[in-house]
């Protein structure tokens, strides 16, 4: 009985609160470039090689100045776009996986 009250619990937290059980959250460490799809998709390269993407909330191009405020990121955390602050959404890892 505790065992099956837990798994409906465990599944009423997963399907309430999914952004909070499934945000994927990454070190950024120290980036050499980025490159934006779109006009809020951001992926940030370390010696050529794709490791992060993003979405930004506000619209972002290539020319813009981006700086993140914090090095461990998650969903909903903020980086800088010139100067202004944008949310952070659809945080993934993209190590070994190609580009856009």
């Amino acid at each position: 009985m505790k065992k099956n009250i837990l798994i409906l619990v465990c599944l009423g937290i997963l399907v309430v609160l999914p952004n909070l059980v499934l945000a994927d959250c990454v070190d950024l460490g120290s980036f050499t470039s980025f490159s934006v799809t779109g006009s809020n998709r951001v992926t940030l390269y370390w010696m050529n090689k794709p490791y992060v993407r993003f979405d930004v909330q506000s619209g972002i191009d290539p020319a813009s100045n981006l700086q993140v405020i914090k090095g461990y990121v998650c969903d909903g955390d903020e980086v800088l776009v010139d100067g202004f602050r944008s949310t952070i959404l659809n945080v993934t890892s993209s190590i070994g996986s190609s580009t856009d």
